[in-house]
């Protein structure tokens, strides 16, 4: 008998069955997909579109990493407990900016945004020597370490009677000085931009750039020329950039004078001396550089050919600087024996020593001048010359700064100054928020000394007629001089006492 055949509406009834299995399995494939997705996001990458010259590159599908169900089906933390790695959240910050802002984060902000959270993050350490510079902050500083850089040639200072930006030297051979700019000229304007508002780190970056364009200063000059003296000596310190002075005084519209420079390579000479009377050598030192050894040993050489008999070595006001320009600088007087201490995290405490090669077979008597600003290498090379007997330190208390800064450059030319060591002077004495005590102390009030220097610069007289600490130095060198036999270059460094750190005083950031 012939087999009966469905009929059909039944072979239209399997049909729908079969589809909806297969939607249903489809659909459940697809939410398992997406689930793993979810819980798994970060891990996800598609292939970035590129630009041309560049490969592509990963980005992540989802960049939050979370899905609903994967935050919904997540285990409580315990109470009490956070989630680990901090920075997944900074990232999330970033992210959720971008994303949610009311306003667009454009290309330009995220260097802004990205050196702002660098900052405030070096800032949590509580360490104002450990720093962030960028790009253009890095350079200068490179160029100030090599010893030249890329300007008109000119210091400016900030005026205290007048509250203005003044020229306070002018250099020799430099764009400024074949300009006509003049030592005592109050900078009023920078391309017609006035300074009133202007901190002096402002004003010097805008008169900075690169040589061969110019840059105009509109300038007041004084009846009375400033003399070219020591300008160490107006240095200021703590200026905030962003913070505006006081309103400076008026001047009078129709004295002004515009000065076109065309900026040019800059050489800075950091190293001043000359022979005081009763054949007494004196050698400033402004700071420490690629050429402080050459150009300090080369003036000393100099006045040592002119028959000097004993040396003052002024370190007043001078911030310190490069590590190895000290050591070369201590190994010049001192002929063996360590010149610092360095101790470092995790490792054992090592003894940077002197120099053989640098030895200048120097035994004439020396002082040393320092100030409450005299910080860092300054520090190492007085105290060094102090431990040895090797010199008498004169002065005031110096700054008291005993760490060691790395600056390690980063991708994008910017740096970050960080703090990697603890130094102790060859005594082993830690000088960090101490300093090093002078052994003749010849306090010296700063409002004194700018009293001082304003009359010097009004009628001309010399350093040694109105500087009382060097007064003080030279009458020290004088007796050693005549009186004791001058200090031996290799004496055993002996133990001296160690000062303590006055009531509130507290680090301030240095160089």
């Amino acid at each position: 008998m012939a087999q009966s055949r469905p009929s059909r509406a039944t072979q239209q009834t399997r049909a729908y069955s079969f589809l909806l299995a297969v939607a249903a399995c489809f659909g459940l494939m697809c939410f398992f997909v997406g689930f793993s997705v979810g819980r798994h996001g970060n891990r996800v990458a598609a292939v970035a579109t590129s630009t041309p010259g560049q490969a592509p590159s990963a980005v992540p599908m989802r960049p939050n990493g979370r899905s609903v169900l994967d935050t919904m089906t997540r285990p409580m933390a315990p109470t009490g407990q956070l989630d680990p790695d901090p920075l997944e959240a900074f990232m999330e910050v970033y992210e959720q900016l971008k994303a949610n802002y009311y306003k667009p984060i454009a290309d330009a902000d995220k260097a802004k945004l990205s050196y702002g959270a660098i900052r405030g993050m070096l800032r949590e350490l509580g360490d104002p020597y450990t720093r962030f510079m960028e790009p253009k902050d890095y350079s200068d500083f490179r160029q100030d370490n090599e010893g030249h850089f890329k300007g008109i040639g000119a210091m400016l200072g900030i005026d205290q009677s007048t509250n203005r930006v003044q020229v306070i030297r002018v250099f020799p051979n430099n764009p400024a000085a074949k300009a006509g700019l003049k030592p005592g000229d109050y900078v009023v304007k920078v391309n017609d931009q006035p300074t009133d508002d202007m901190s002096l780190d402002v004003a010097v970056s805008k008169i900075r750039g690169e040589a061969g364009t110019t840059v105009k200063l509109t300038v007041s000059r004084p009846d009375k020329p400033r003399k070219q003296l020591d300008p160490e000596y107006l240095r200021k310190n703590g200026i905030n950039p962003d913070e505006p002075r006081k309103d400076p005084a008026p001047v009078d519209p129709g004295k002004l004078i515009d000065v076109v420079i065309t900026r040019g390579d800059v050489h800075i000479p950091i190293v001043e001396s000359e022979m005081l009377p009763g054949d007494q050598g004196y050698v400033h030192l402004s700071m420490f550089n690629e050429e402080s050894y050459k150009q300090f040993t080369g003036e000393i050489e100099t006045l040592r050919g002119k028959g000097m008999k004993g040396l003052i070595v002024d370190l007043r006001d001078n911030p310190g600087g490069n590590l190895e320009e000290v050591i070369r600088i201590v190994s010049y007087f001192v002929r063996q024996g360590p010149v610092v201490h360095i101790q470092s995290r995790d490792k054992p405490t090592e003894a940077l020593t002197v120099q053989s090669r640098f030895y200048g077979n120097f035994d004439l008597p020396m002082v040393v001048l320092v100030n409450g600003f005299s910080a860092s290498a300054s520090e190492i090379l007085s105290g060094a010359l102090q431990d040895y007997k090797r010199a008498t330190v004169i002065g005031e208390k110096t700054f008291g700064k005993g760490l060691v800064q790395t600056v390690l450059r980063l991708s994008d030319q910017s740096a970050l100054v960080v703090t990697t060591s603890v130094y102790l002077t060859p005594n082993k004495r830690n000088i960090n928020k101490i300093g090093i005590e002078p052994d003749v102390k010849v306090p010296w009030d700063r409002a004194d000394q700018e009293k001082a220097l304003t009359t010097a610069l009004t009628e001309g007289k010399k350093r040694i007629d109105w500087d009382l600490q060097l007064q003080k130095a030279a009458e020290q060198l004088r007796a050693k001089m005549n009186g004791k036999e001058p200090a031996k270059a290799g004496a055993k460094a002996e133990a001296t006492t160690q000062a303590s750190l006055p009531a509130g005083m507290a680090p301030a950031q240095g160089r």
